[in-house]
């Protein structure tokens, strides 16, 4: 399979402009490497993770920059994973749940991983809280989106105004703001600016799909 081959394989119908942009590029040369060795899919999902939980224990012991660095990493092997799954046309119902959960489980356990900083280095209990709140948040919001899709309430392509690169819509959503933010921030110092923030997005996205979900289910009435 040539280059142009499998970026065509595996390009999206819709993704987020920075990992359209710099991730996914990163993703395709990775999967390009593994695309003729006995790799799966479900093997890079769990790579994924495990990258997910060396972030969350280097975020739990202060060193950020390395935390951060293993986050981008799970961020790739996420994009891999689905990447490698188009290039070799091995898809499964197991393989669809465990990239969903360990997104899921990555999440909870670097929002863990940043609250038990807080505990080692004798933080306000307000920081420590909304630590494990941002993350029931973000949970419940990603939940409130698939159950929008679900039910046919929202598109599974999505885009910004007829925004379009490379062939692909450019869509929205919390995920890069808050794992760029993360990367980014955290790197720099400012964890609990971006603790906030994250709080802020995940209830104005939560209170956003609320209303589309009335509004849409008005419109039925």
């Amino acid at each position: 399979m040539t280059w142009t081959e499998l970026r065509e394989k595996c390009r999206r119908q819709s993704d987020y402009i920075i990992t359209l942009f710099i991730t996914n590029e990163v993703s395709l040369f990775l999967t390009w490497k593994l695309a003729n060795t006995r790799v799966t899919p479900n093997q890079v999902t769990l790579a994924s993770i495990l990258c997910g939980l060396g972030c969350s224990l280097c975020y739990a012991f202060g060193n950020f920059f390395a935390g951060s660095l293993l986050l981008f990493i799970s961020h790739v092997l996420d994009c891999t994973d689905g990447n490698l799954a188009r290039a070799k046309s091995c898809f499964s119902p197991i393989g669809k749940w465990l990239d969903m959960s360990g997104d899921r489980i990555a999440e909870a356990m670097i929002f863990t991983g940043i609250g038990i900083y807080f505990i080692r280095t004798g933080a306000s209990e307000y920081w420590i809280v909304i630590s494990f709140v941002d993350a029931i948040l973000l949970s419940a919001y990603y939940y409130m989106v698939d159950m929008a899709l679900t039910l046919g309430l929202s598109k599974p392509v999505q885009n910004i105004g007829g925004l379009k690169f490379k062939g692909v819509n450019v869509k929205w959503g919390l995920m890069e703001p808050m794992l760029y933010g993360l990367i980014i921030l955290s790197t720099l110092g400012f964890v609990k600016i971006q603790l906030i923030l994250i709080l802020l997005l995940s209830l104005g996205g939560m209170s956003y799909q609320a209303f589309k979900m009335i509004s849409k289910t008005a419109e039925s009435a």
